[in-house]
């Protein structure tokens, strides 16, 4: 089978590495199909054009990857796909399945979605078509019965051991994403050679906010195949940085430490961030001390709220004095320390809000990003607080930094202004600003971001 992933044109500014989309590539590979990738995101190119693209590929299957805020991007590319093939079957994967899945193959507009980890049921969907099998066994398969019914099989076990996966770097090619707008764009060091990876999935904490995409049990690589990994990265494509995007890193202390020490063994003068969070009190100063040495120069941490009540209302439940003392420490050591808060969560007061902002600025954070609170359809948060007459094209559209639902008990005046409150006494403190200069003395690239996302965060944008 001629197999095309196709990663479709989104709203969103970051063209980072399809990392999903190469891992279901190699996989496809190895079960013996012919496999290539198409990058929208990166090449911007417009669904029309995009659709005239996969006709020139001539696949015999389609499979598009896609996150929740990409979904009008995916509505648009399989329709212009439609209008261009009429008979190649067009598969929808990614964290998009999870919240609409059965929507958008009741629609017609995709022949069959996979729920969660599509490594198995994708090439499980690909011999039989190749076969003309059954697919109603297919684990975690959304299809069209003959009678038009939408049907969803029940999920498969999760991939136990991940080491068994890895990604078709070749087919992704990490250099057409040097210096694109990424994670690492937003760093101190600017764009440059940076690749993205994952050592772990799932992760056992229960946020009512989080989807639940990889399940609720940590499995991890080992120690020895993410070092392979970043040491093959560093010879094949010469990487100076990687950005370790793992739900949870440092869940598992130990490992955690022995991958550092692998990497300051290996001496490969690459620099690391965290830019997806790290659970603060599961730090250590041990592993804190490790992470600089390995070349460790940022860290986020996801706080939330400074509220005890709310902690655990969304099951974060952290643990709020360690979270301050391992931030201070890792400040202390001279990493970029970079904080994670939102605002808006139900029945959350001023009184709370202030909370959030006092722990912010009491903080020795160098940085700090607040987001609007929004249910996102799949989540407990949603299943729980989102009212019923909320219009669908409202949520559809929901980003980090949109009030469009307000669950708190404040007015969305009083929401917004606690936002910009918030951001403007949090960065317009000389001592703060003069830490960050200092973790970033040679480069502004850091102060610029920080610009662009205070312009993002603070902008008024309608509320349902």
């Amino acid at each position: 089978m001629r197999v095309l992933l196709v990663r479709p044109r989104s709203k969103l500014r970051s063209a980072y590495m399809p990392l999903g989309i190469g891992y279901i590539a190699d996989a496809v590979r190895k079960a013996g199909h012919e496999v290539s990738i198409l990058d929208a995101r990166l090449t911007k190119v417009s669904p029309q054009v995009l659709a005239t693209q996969v006709r020139e590929s001539s696949p015999d299957v389609i499979g598009m990857s896609c996150i929740y805020f990409e979904k009008q991007g995916a509505i648009e590319a399989a329709r212009s796909i439609r209008r261009e093939i009429k008979d190649v079957p067009v598969v929808l994967g990614g964290p998009l399945v999870s919240t609409s899945g059965e929507e958008l193959v009741g629609d017609g507009l995709f022949d069959a979605a996979v729920v969660g980890e599509g490594e198995v049921s994708f090439c499980k969907y690909l011999d039989a078509m190749e076969q003309n099998g059954y697919i109603s066994k297919i684990p975690g398969l959304i299809y069209r019965s003959n009678d038009g019914k939408v049907v969803t099989n029940p999920s498969g076990p999760f991939i136990d051991n991940i080491d068994d996966l890895s990604i078709a770097w070749d087919l992704i090619g990490p250099e057409k994403y040097f210096g694109t707008f990424s994670h690492s764009n937003m760093d101190v060091l600017g764009s440059g050679r940076c690749c993205t990876i994952f050592t772990s999935r799932g992760c056992p904490f229960k946020c009512i906010y989080c989807h639940n995409i990889f399940g609720k049990k940590f499995r991890a690589r080992s120690p020895e195949f993410v070092l392979d990994e970043i040491s093959m990265l560093k010879k094949e494509y010469r990487i100076q940085r990687i950005e370790i995007v793992d739900d949870c890193f440092n869940l598992d202390l130990d490992r955690a430490k022995e991958i550092m020490r692998g990497i300051i063994n290996l001496n490969l003068g690459l620099t690391i961030s965290f830019p997806n969070g790290l659970r603060a009190d599961r730090m250590d100063e041990e592993l804190i001390d490790l992470l600089k040495e390995a070349g460790t120069y940022r860290i986020h941490y996801a706080v939330e709220t400074a509220s005890p009540r709310l902690q655990k209302l969304i099951k974060k439940n952290v643990n709020l004095e360690r979270t301050r003392d391992v931030i201070t420490y890792t400040a202390n050591k001279g990493i970029m320390t970079f904080g994670f808060f939102m605002m808006g969560f139900p029945t959350e007061t001023e009184e709370e809000m202030r909370m959030t902002l006092d722990f912010a600025l009491k903080s020795k954070l160098h940085a700090a990003q607040i987001f609007y609170v929004n249910p996102h359809p799949g989540t407990e948060l949603a299943e729980k607080y989102l009212v019923p007459d909320v219009g669908r094209s409202a949520i559809d559209d929901m980003g980090y930094f949109d009030l469009r639902v307000n669950l708190s008990e404040v007015s969305d005046e009083v929401l917004r202004r606690m936002m910009k409150e918030t951001y403007r006494r949090f960065y317009f403190s000389p001592s703060r600003m003069w830490r960050l200069f200092r973790v970033v003395p040679k480069n502004l690239h850091t102060i610029w971001s920080v610009i662009v996302v205070m312009k993002l965060s603070i902008r008024d944008r309608s509320v349902v």
